[in-house]
């Protein structure tokens, strides 16, 4: 993980890569849903929803792929996402809150483009 941990009052990021396998394991089916809101600003919240409605199964396997903090108040989290016949990856941006690291973003990337082989 490339964040600085420099501030000593400052949240440690690793809270929000915590927070982004909870959210991971919501798409998998094995965390409620209801207890990820309380991680979520309206944003974030509003954006997960969105994601868990473009997906038609749950997702059978999940990892978070890296993190980086761009700046002190911002943690940006790369997942790994698989339904069992592909894979893509996922963005999680949590932002620091007076109540912690809060979900503010997520995403699914899109891969328009077909696997290269190697030949």
């Amino acid at each position: 993980m490339q964040c600085r941990n420099d501030m000593t009052t400052r949240i440690s990021p690793r809270q929000a890569v915590s927070y982004s396998t909870f959210f991971l394991n919501v798409l998998t089916g094995r965390k409620p849903a209801a207890d990820a809101r309380l991680l979520a600003t309206d944003n974030g919240w509003a954006a997960f929803t969105r994601i868990r409605r473009r997906v038609p199964t749950r997702f059978k396997q999940v990892r978070v792929a890296r993190a980086f903090c761009p700046n002190p108040d911002t943690a940006e989290i790369v997942a790994m996402v698989e339904n069992g016949t592909g894979h893509q990856a996922m963005t999680l941006t949590f932002r620091t809150t007076p109540h912690g690291w809060r979900l503010d973003h997520c995403d699914l990337i899109h891969a328009n483009a077909q696997p290269r082989h190697r030949l």
